[in-house]
């Protein structure tokens, strides 16, 4: 008895290939049903004219979409066919043969590949056996988006039928390339869906054993030039498509990722530590997961936990990032606390952190670099800035240039990002508890930082022998801790500056600090970006500061405070005696340094800017845990 076949077609803008599709059915199928997923082009009227089934449904893959579409015959015996594709002379034959006597549950045949018009009879696209004509009750579309395939069930019958079923796959070498990334991505993520894992010998050994079957053992350099292209583009197309599952599993890891790690391993106290404090503060009440690593007993240490911030206290030498011990220990705390940024401040801590980060696979490293000295243009140096850091922060245009000073390549300079940093006005906001209270007509001046080198402090003691010489009496409170506090005495004793000023050591209240002062003197020989400074502007008071590191950048020269020549004690202490007598020009110049801190140099403003840097692109996962 013979049978109705109903000729099934799934369509998206297909005009180029359909009408040769159609042609090639009339007087084989009984009934044409083309299932479209509402194609832009002239695929609609080119099928209408062959009086089609005309069908549109919305695209949901290409299984579902060709499962949809089987439901859709009248006839239970289907042929299905993509509209690339057309049956060759003989084929037709056959399955008009088949159609007088239908004896099996499926037929298969061979379909042979037209590839930029040469017809391709070798590569693993001959003989490219496909089943294609079958009982759709025995049978549906299965495999893997995009490369379904008709499946029999267990114990159906099928026969291979003589003819090919022509393929006109490709018209240029551009376009397989463009259809094999689109297709590998497909392939990727029903891959990932599945479960199927990427291991790095797939990524090698599957993309190389592809090139060598289709080139020498299924014969493609019998094809030539194009057996070649073909060849190698299979091959590609597996790489790609490991590449691509590689790519989703790391993107699920990251993010799985949540965790803000600020790493700081100093053992004293200075502005890159108070930094890490405030923004660990800071991320911790808008609901960011943060921990910290730092040195056991450290002031860093102490204040992390006094805020709660959970963390690990580890003692890791200059060396560490050499200590195999010490990069797994903190490789494992990586990925046992799904660290998605980690922040350094420190050259050591940088080493470190950023071989042990990448090995862990932390997707962002950052360097946060608040010192205005060059970077030693180092092998190592240049390594881990380029390959292991991310992103670097210089909290000023001045650390910037010093980043580069030594090797303008250093490091591409967009990575590098200048977030200065800020005050939380709310807490300098003007009071009225102070530390020192002013008797006999002082006039206060006040300097805060560690007691070392670099700071310049001795700068002072002989700026106070200079304002001695004046009508003014003058006071000095010095607020801070270091190593050069004894040789410091010593020299105010030695000049008899010691009843004039006030050594306070390491003091808490900054606030209190600086409202007990009418100006704020930075006598530093060399400087990144001075917090003291900011601070003293955002307490409303006039600052005179050496031209050194940043300075010029946060001061407005006699608007909001006073920028002289580096160790220049004699130009101090002129702005210093022009200041004392004018207390409006204090009060003045005061009012200009708190406007410039709250246009520029707020706290929260630089912390936005953070967020940004540790969250990164759009596709990366840092949000609040809320």
């Amino acid at each position: 008895m013979e049978v109705r076949i109903s000729a099934v077609i799934v369509t998206y803008n297909e005009e180029r290939d359909i009408e040769r599709c159609l042609t090639s059915l009339v007087g084989v199928a009984d009934e044409i049903v083309v299932v479209d997923s509402y194609s832009t082009d002239r695929t609609e009227e080119i099928c209408r004219s062959f009086n089609v089934k005309f069908l549109k449904h919305r695209f949901f893959g290409y299984i579902e979409q060709k499962n949809w579409a089987l439901l859709q015959a009248s006839s239970r015996y289907i042929l299905s066919i993509d509209a690339d594709e057309a049956l060759s002379l003989e084929l037709r034959k056959s399955i008009l043969e088949v159609k007088k006597a239908w004896t099996q549950d499926g037929y298969s045949f061979n379909r042979l590949n037209s590839y930029c018009g040469k017809l391709i009879r070798h590569t693993s696209w001959y003989p490219d056996r496909k089943l294609r004509l079958l009982d759709s009750r025995k049978g549906s579309w299965g495999g893997t988006n995009p490369h379904d395939q008709l499946r029999l069930s267990d114990g159906c019958t099928q026969k291979r039928l003589r003819g090919d079923l022509l393929h006109y796959s490709y018209y240029s070498v551009p376009e397989h390339i463009e259809k094999i990334n689109r297709f590998s991505t497909i392939v990727s993520e029903s891959m990932f869906r599945r479960g199927t894992r990427a291991p790095m010998y797939k990524l090698i050994l599957h993309p190389l054993w592809r090139f060598f079957k289709d080139f020498l053992v299924k014969g493609g350099i019998w094809e030539g030039y194009f057996g070649l292209i073909i060849s190698a583009n299979s091959s590609y197309e597996v790489f790609l498509k490991y590449v691509k599952l590689r790519n989703l599993y790391q993107e699920q890891r990251q993010s799985q990722r949540q965790t803000i790690c600020l790493f700081n391993l100093a053992s004293a106290w200075g502005g890159g530590e108070k930094w890490h404090v405030d923004v660990a503060a800071n991320l911790i009440a808008r609901g960011y997961k943060v921990i910290f690593i730092s040195s056991p007993g450290s002031p860093t240490s102490k204040r992390m936990d006094e805020l709660g911030v959970p963390g690990y206290q580890l003692r890791i030498s200059n060396l560490g990032f050499l200590n195999p011990v010490t990069v797994l220990r903190l490789v494992k705390i990586f990925k046992k606390e799904k660290v998605l940024s980690v922040v350094t401040s420190l050259p050591n801590d940088m080493k470190v952190a950023s071989i042990s980060g990448r090995v862990a696979g932390v997707p962002k490293i950052l360097y946060r670099r608040g010192s205005a000295i060059p970077i030693r243009n180092s092998i190592s140096n240049r390594f881990l800035l380029r390959k292991l850091v991310t992103k670097i922060i210089a909290n000023s245009l001045e650390v910037k240039r010093t980043i580069l000073a030594n090797n303008k390549m250093l490091v591409p300079e967009d990575k590098i990002s200048i977030v200065y940093n800020g005050v939380n006005l709310a807490s300098f906001n003007s009071g009225n508890k102070k530390l020192y209270q002013a008797r006999d007509q002082e006039i206060v001046l006040g300097s805060a930082g560690r007691l070392s080198e670099e700071k310049g402090h001795m700068h002072l003691i002989d700026l106070m022998k200079v304002l001695d010489k004046s009508n003014y009496r003058f006071k000095l409170l010095i607020a801070g801790k270091g190593k050069l506090m004894e040789p410091l005495m010593k020299k105010a004793r030695e000049l008899g500056m010691d009843e004039r000023i006030e050594f306070m050591g390491f003091v808490q209240d900054m606030p209190a600090f600086f409202n007990s002062l009418d100006i704020f003197l930075l006598p530093s020989r060399y400087e990144g970006f001075s917090n003291a400074v900011i601070e003293a502007m955002a307490c409303s008071k006039p600052v005179i500061s050496f031209d050194v590191g940043s300075t010029r950048e946060v001061i407005d020269h006699r608007i909001s405070g006073f920028v002289g020549r580096g160790n220049s004690v004699d130009e101090m202490a002129g702005w210093i005696l022009e200041m004392a007598g004018n207390e409006l020009l204090r009060k003045e110049i005061g009012m200009k340094a708190r406007e410039r801190i709250e246009l520029d140099f707020t706290f929260e403003r630089g912390l936005e800017e953070i967020i940004t840097l540790l969250s990164g692109p759009a596709n990366s996962s840092l949000s609040p845990n809320r």
